[in-house]
């Protein structure tokens, strides 16, 4: 019984997640973003020096994928592409001013979204929070692989 109410809440969750991310955004530029966009340029502000394929692995998505929304981002002015040091195969990317305030829009977005969770957890024991922390790595670890 435990199991089907937990299962339940994961799916609905999962599901609102999935219907969220299939609409694009503004986050203060002329182009609204989709969910992959977006979070491809909070991953290069915070991994400036991560090539494509260091990208792909933290991102949980392959270089074929980071390849088509960097081209994306590319096209729309958010990103541009550089190599280091004649490194032709090693592809880096960093944000343009655009996509500096397309970060800055996205963090504010999360800051407010998540503020009521942050002051839930902060009220939380040190053992529920490693007990939550468990189940989201076992709910991660379990769920099927791309």
């Amino acid at each position: 019984m435990n199991f089907n109410k937990i299962s339940e809440k994961v799916i609905y969750l999962s599901n609102k997640i999935n219907q969220k991310n299939k609409k694009p955004n503004n986050y203060g530029t002329s182009h609204a973003l989709y969910t992959s966009e977006i979070h491809m340029i909070e991953a290069i502000s915070k991994h400036k020096s991560f090539n494509a394929s260091e990208l792909a692995n933290i991102m949980g998505i392959t270089n074929g994928a980071i390849n088509q929304v960097a081209n994306k981002l590319i096209k729309k002015g958010l990103v541009e592409p550089y190599r280091i040091n004649d490194n032709k195969k090693d592809v880096y990317y960093q944000l343009t001013d655009q996509g500096k305030i397309a970060n800055s829009a996205h963090k504010n977005y999360h800051k407010k979204q998540y503020n009521y969770m942050e002051e839930y957890i902060e009220g939380l024991s040190t053992e529920e929070i490693k007990t939550i922390n468990h189940f989201l790595d076992e709910l991660i670890d379990s769920w099927p692989p791309k």
